[in-house]
C-alpha cells in the first residue's frame, strides 16, 4: 500500500507540471493572415507621415520567399491609400566614366555581396517591388550614390569600410525620405523601405548612427514615423544572436495560419509573417513543448 501511495502521489505530481514557456509573459497579438495584422497596426495609427519598414536580410537564397517579395505581395498596396512615394535601399545606377571609379564601384558590389552572403535573388525582388509601385500611385526612388562616394567607401587597400557605408545608407534614406516629406506635406505619406537597423525608432547604442528613423521623427516633432520590421521565420530562424531579440520566443508560435504581432514600443512593430510549416517552430520553442 505504502508503495502504491507514492507511485500515485509522484503521478499527481507531474500531471501539475508545467513547462515555462517564456511566450506566456510576452504580449502579442495574432491574426489569421498579413492583411488583417496590418490592417489593425494602421487602425491604431494617426498622423504617420513616413512608413518605416524594415527586413531582416536574407543571407543567402532560400526556399522562403523573401521578406522584399512578401511586402511587395502581401503589403505596399495596403499602403497605397496613404503613401504617394516610397523609397528603397538599393543604389540608383550611376554613370561612373574613369576606370577607377568603375572599378570602385565592382569592387564594392562584389566585397558587400561576399561578406553578406546577399542572395541573388535580390535584384529581382527590387525590380519586381518597382514594377508594383508602377501599378499603384506611388512613385519609388532609389539611393544616388556618386562615384565619389562609392570610392570614398574603400580603405587605402580597397577594402569596404562597413561601418561608414552603413552611415552613409542611414543618411541617404534620411536625406531622401525628408526631402520627399517636405515636398508631400500636404499630401501623402512616404514608405521607406529598408533594414531593420536603419528603421529602429528605439536603437540600443551604439546604433543610433545607423537609424534614420529616430532623427526623423525628432524633426518631424516627436512623431510622424510608423516602424514596421518585417520577419519572415524560414530567414531568422538561425541567424546569430537573434535569440537575444525580446521576440524570439514568439517563432515558438509560428505557423502557416498564423501571424504574430509584438509592440515594441510607440509607433513600433514587429510582424513575424506566416511560416511555410510549423517545423520552424522548433528554433524557439522549449525542450518541454516540442
Amino acid at each position: 500500500m505504502r508503495a502504491a501511495a507514492w507511485v500515485g502521489t509522484i503521478v499527481l505530481a507531474c500531471a501539475a507540471c508545467h513547462v515555462y514557456d517564456p511566450v506566456d509573459e510576452i504580449p502579442h497579438d495574432e491574426y489569421a493572415d498579413t492583411a488583417t495584422a496590418m490592417r489593425a497596426i494602421l487602425a491604431g495609427a494617426y498622423g504617420t507621415r513616413v512608413y518605416a519598414v524594415g527586413e531582416y536580410h536574407p543571407t543567402r537564397d532560400m526556399v522562403a520567399k523573401s521578406p522584399l517579395a512578401r511586402f511587395t505581395g502581401e503589403i505596399i498596396g495596403l499602403l497605397e491609400p496613404y503613401a504617394r512615394h516610397l523609397v528603397v535601399e538599393a543604389w540608383l545606377d550611376g554613370a561612373c566614366n574613369a576606370s577607377s571609379t568603375d572599378r570602385a564601384a565592382d569592387s564594392l558590389a562584389a566585397q558587400v555581396q561576399a561578406a553578406t552572403g546577399r542572395p541573388s535573388a535580390q535584384r529581382r525582388d527590387v525590380a519586381g517591388l518597382v514594377a508594383r509601385t508602377g501599378a499603384l500611385n506611388i512613385q519609388a526612388h532609389g539611393l544616388p550614390m556618386t562615384c565619389i562616394e562609392q570610392s570614398a567607401m574603400l580603405d587605402g587597400r580597397g577594402r569596404v569600410d562597413f561601418w561608414r557605408l552603413l552611415v552613409l545608407v542611414t543618411e541617404k534614406l534620411h536625406d531622401t525620405a525628408l526631402a520627399l516629406v517636405e515636398d508631400a506635406r500636404t499630401e501623402r505619406a512616404v514608405i521607406v523601405y529598408g533594414g531593420a537597423l536603419h528603421n529602429d525608432l528605439y536603437p540600443r547604442w551604439p546604433l543610433e548612427d545607423i537609424s534614420y528613423a529616430h532623427t526623423l521623427r525628432k524633426e518631424l516633432g516627436g512623431d510622424g514615423v510608423l516602424e514596421i520590421d518585417l520577419v519572415v521565420p524560414e530567414i531568422v530562424a538561425h541567424m546569430n544572436g537573434i535569440w537575444h531579440e525580446p521576440w524570439f520566443p514568439l517563432l515558438g508560435r509560428a505557423a502557416p495560419g498564423r501571424v504574430i504581432v509584438w509592440e515594441r514600443g510607440i509607433d513600433s512593430y514587429v510582424i513575424i509573417l506566416p511560416a511555410q510549416s510549423e517545423a520552424v517552430a522548433k528554433v524557439a520553442r522549449p525542450a518541454g513543448l516540442m
